[in-house]
């Protein structure tokens, strides 16, 4: 079953807003087996719309739009639908009471132009939206099922999961993911191709794909011509493969974010876990609350970007910055010491560091970082140059000091 994904909005294309909805619809329908062959953006104007629409019929079994379901005059999806797939538009009085009584439990009166949210082409089947007014709209045009979905990525979100997924499963009920993706971190794009090359020569069946970011490198494995006769059980003894040649470097799978597999870590030894940041800001401490239940090992953070700050929140000797500097291990290793005794928690972490674009020297470049890790144990520290601009050296950062607290931890919880 094959897939097209449309994104609508002038924002789009002229670079006041970014695309966010088409990647985490493709994952979501890669992981019920459902392969994208077409991501289309499109501005705000009917004629184009039409054009994009008329298309993808021709070429995707399911078609998922995202965006132009408002109330604004620039919001024509509905409109467009009516026009090429020639479905009238009809008021739908549930539709319109609803979004009146959300108005209600606001405290404010609907306006007028929001009457246009409840216009539906006929035949079309509503999707609830439990997290805005606008609902999506879902209809068959000739064996191509075409989902209209806001632009709002939280109610994208909820739309695919609560209708569009549920609904596709039910259609083709035994089609499994069609690929895996090992997430790994503290190593390049190339080195993993380096390791990865007998996968790739001995497995001609299966797509080795490298996806590098900021936090580190997915390596995606995928089907060349699936066929459910082979294909589990090829995926699964690549992607054991391919962790194996990954080695301490693989931290997941699909989905998996470093701070959850940390926080697994820390909640599976009953341990707590502080912060003393510096260059990062309280990036990592941000983070790791981002994972839902950070509450039950997160005790808090300190950020200390000041000299002054380092010695009177977290003990880090005059002397030691004297001597070394604030970034530097000796000062990493200080300020993690001292979260660990200020908050009395089983591991402490620390970041201090250039992340530019001034503040370099031949001695201590741009990229300089240096991370602290204290236990029960002692303190030990890491040492990199990380590339990048002064937002992705802070990013990059946050990834490494996580991965070394989570390899700090892994071999104890095995």
């Amino acid at each position: 079953m094959s897939a097209e994904i449309i994104t609508i909005g002038t924002e789009l294309l002229n670079g006041l807003g970014r695309d966010t909805n088409g990647a985490r619809i493709a994952a979501m329908l890669a992981s019920i087996g459902i392969e994208v062959h077409y991501q289309t953006t499109v501005g705000d104007d009917a004629s184009r719309m039409a054009d994009v629409f008329r298309a993808a019929a021709h070429r995707a079994q399911v078609v998922i739009t995202t965006g132009g379901l408002g109330a604004t005059s620039d919001d024509l999806t509905r409109k467009t639908i009516a026009t090429v797939f020639r479905r009238r538009l009809v008021l739908d009085e549930a539709v319109l009471d609803h979004i009146r009584a959300r108005f209600r439990v606001r405290g404010i009166e609907m306006p007028a132009i929001n009457e246009a949210q409840a216009l539906v082409p006929r035949g079309a089947r509503i999707i609830e939206n439990p997290r805005g007014l606008a609902p999506g709209l879902h209809f068959t045009h000739l064996e191509t099922d075409y989902f209209s979905l806001p632009g709002v990525p939280a109610e994208a979100d909820a739309m695919m999961e609560g209708y569009v997924l549920p609904y596709l499963r039910a259609r083709r009920p035994a089609i499994p993911a069609t690929r895996r993706v090992v997430r790994t971190v503290g190593v390049s794009e190339s080195v993993l191709a380096e390791r990865l090359r007998t996968v790739e020569a001995e497995e001609e069946r299966i797509r080795v794909g490298y996806l590098p970011h900021i936090h580190g490198v997915d390596i995606t494995l995928a089907p060349i011509a699936p066929d459910l006769a082979w294909m589990e059980d090829v995926l699964d003894r690549c992607e054991r493969r391919v962790r194996e040649l990954a080695g301490e470097h693989a931290f997941g799978s699909e989905g998996d974010t470093l701070s959850a597999v940390l926080g697994a870590l820390l909640l599976e030894r009953r341990a707590t876990l502080a912060t003393a940041e510096s260059f990062t800001a309280g990036a990592v401490g941000a983070t790791i609350t981002a994972t839902p239940g950070a509450s039950r090992y997160y005790l808090g953070g300190i950020i200390a970007y000041s000299n002054r700050a380092k010695q009177e929140l977290l003990g880090v000797r005059a002397t030691t910055l004297e001597r070394h500097g604030a970034v530097s291990a000796e000062a990493a290793e200080e300020m993690a010491a001292g979260a660990r005794a200020r908050f009395d928690c089983d591991v402490a972490l620390s970041s201090t560091g250039i992340a530019g674009p001034d503040g370099g020297s031949a001695e201590k470049p741009i990229g300089l970082v240096y991370f602290g890790v204290a236990t029960a144990e002692g303190v030990r520290s890491a040492r990199f140059v990380l590339p990048g601009t002064r937002a992705e050296i802070t990013g990059r950062s946050v990834a490494y000091l996580l991965d070394l607290a989570r390899r700090q931890l892994a071999p104890a919880a095995v």
